[in-house]
């Protein structure tokens, strides 16, 4: 491997990476150990010493990366195509997004879209599970297969001198799924396994719970698929949901590797030639439920030691022009283990080993969502604590070196983005799903760096509303929900969210529960 470029060996180190959401698996990334503590050489002169000591130069001004081209066209069939050259390796990502996903489940069929990417790769109408795997392994080549809220997604990772392969196995798997009995029988048993260790971590049930109530009747309050779907799905539900959404008016493929725009085009053609379909209607999605006031929600899990504490609200849709002043205002609260949340939770109360909070993304309005895991016997004091910083970040604009900090970790983090074709593959998808303009990513850095401080606070008062927020708290009732009407009226629940109490909130000048008051520094964190 002598006289390989560095930077070749950690491409080949991280070529496999996959966005979130996609069901995979990752090839270790190249990793840098830190020097250890005390490493140089105590015996060295001391003006030596002093030398290795000195302060690093200052960092230059953050550049904008530009994005790389992307060649953008329409088959004849109205699949579009998008290709990006990437001749580092002699490798090409091929991803199939069909804009549609668990928003677009029937009613009562819970989860159904994720069934269908799950048995994609269960075998065709040509092959078996057994024969497509051997296929693609005799490439050297990866497939992966999984869902989100709103699309359903087909990765497939080869060596660029494979593409017409490549392609013809992404079609025959996207259009000619078997959907075997067999195989979704052997489904259904994994997936009630997978679920019963859901249905026993708190953070699952505080997001299921959150998203519910959060969105009410609206598709993105539906999380996971359910028992009672996994039991009653047919094989003739999964074929006319495919046959509805797997429509090449519904779909786009991006391809990224080393490749030409003409190469992927025809290969394309060939390959999704007898593909047909326009996209189905639009239905329309009901409007989420408005909170006027806060409301607690109390997920019982008797026993517990611990609390999971979300707190949140409705905030934005990704292409809405206040995304990214709200993205540096949430750096600043919770974005990373140097914003406040973190630095003041677990640093210096010792509630928790980390606390956050994060923007969701969404096409239609995603969530705000500030969380920590803490010990039950200090979960009104790290409540008190959450609120406090909410609060804060509303009601005062960030100093200049906190809003400097954010912007350096949002801009300078972005490079990390683009340095794999997967990672491309994504972003490109992400600009197509969410409907932003094909030189967004051009000029993202230079947006983050000129928010100023008075839109950050402008973003954070429009979309973070402690006094309107839902908060769910998983954890034992018995210890935590009286002390937690201090900050609303208390909903008590089951595991599977049967109401078992209702505590109406404590007036404004009550006092707060002993271990809110407290303040203590000196408890111990957990994890």
């Amino acid at each position: 491997m002598t006289g390989l470029d560095p930077r070749v060996l950690v491409a080949l180190a991280t070529a496999s990476t996959l966005v979130s959401g996609v069901a995979c698996s990752r090839m270790p990334e190249a990793t840098t150990l830190p020097a250890e503590e005390g490493s140089f050489d105590e015996g060295a002169p001391e003006e030596t010493r002093a030398a290795e000591r000195e302060a690093p130069p200052a960092s230059g001004a953050a550049r904008d990366i530009a994005f790389p081209p992307i060649a953008r066209t329409s088959l004849g069939s109205g699949l579009e195509v998008n290709v990006v050259e990437w001749h580092q390796l002699p490798i090409v990502y091929l991803r199939l997004v069909i804009k549609s996903g668990a928003a677009s489940d029937p009613e009562g069929l819970q989860g159904l879209s994720s069934l269908v990417a799950s048995m994609l790769k269960e075998g065709t109408r040509r092959q078996s599970s057994a024969e497509l795997a051997e296929r693609i392994e005799f490439l050297g080549a990866d497939l992966y297969t999984g869902s989100g809220e709103e699309n359903v997604e087909l990765v497939f990772r080869a060596l660029s001198e494979h593409l017409d392969e490549a392609m013809d196995i992404l079609a025959e798997v996207a259009t000619q799924p078997a959907f075997a009995n067999a195989e979704l029988a052997k489904l259904k048993r994994r997936e009630n396994d997978r679920l019963a260790l859901l249905a026993k971590q708190p953070f699952f049930l505080a997001r299921r719970a959150m998203y519910s109530r959060l969105y009410g009747d609206h598709p993105y309050g539906r999380i996971e698929t359910t028992p009672e779907t996994v039991e009653s799905v047919r094989r003739t539900d999964l074929q006319r949901w495919h046959r509805t959404h797997f429509v090449p008016g519904n779909a786009l493929l991006v391809a990224v590797g080393d490749v030409t725009p003409d190469v992927v085009n025809a290969a394309a053609e060939r390959a999704f030639s007898r593909w047909r379909g326009a996209a189905p209607a639009d239905d329309a999605r009901p409007t989420p439920p408005e909170r006027s006031a806060r409301e607690v929600v109390v997920v019982d899990r008797p026993g517990s030691v611990q609390s999971v504490i979300v707190i949140g609200n409705l905030a934005i849709a990704r292409r809405d022009e206040a995304y990214v002043p709200l993205m540096v205002a949430n750096q600043v609260l919770g974005g990373s283990a140097a914003s406040r949340l973190f630095m003041d939770l677990r640093e210096r109360r010792s509630l928790t080993y980390g606390a956050y909070s994060v923007v969701g993304e969404r096409v239609d309005r995603g969530p705000f969502l500030a969380y920590a895991q803490v010990r039950t016997d200090v979960t009104h004091e790290a409540m008190s604590a959450f609120f406090e910083n909410l609060a804060a970040i509303t009601s005062e604009a960030p100093g200049d070196e906190e809003l400097a900090n954010a912007h350096r970790y949002l801009s300078d983090s972005f490079p990390l983005q683009i340095d794999t074709p997967g990672k491309i593959a994504n972003l490109v998808s992400e600009l197509r799903v969410f409907g932003l303009p094909d030189d967004y990513w051009d000029g993202f850095r230079t947006e983050i760096r000129e928010v100023e401080a008075a839109a950050a606070l402008e973003a954070a008062r429009a979309h973070m509303r402690a006094d309107e927020a839902l908060v769910v708290v998983v954890g034992e009732a018995a210890q935590i929900a009286e002390g937690l009407r201090a900050w609303g009226p208390v909903t008590v629940v089951s595991a599977e969210g049967e109401v078992s109490a209702e505590l109406e909130a404590l007036p404004d000048d009550a006092a707060l529960p002993d271990d809110a008051a407290s303040g203590a520094p000196d408890a111990e964190g957990t994890d």
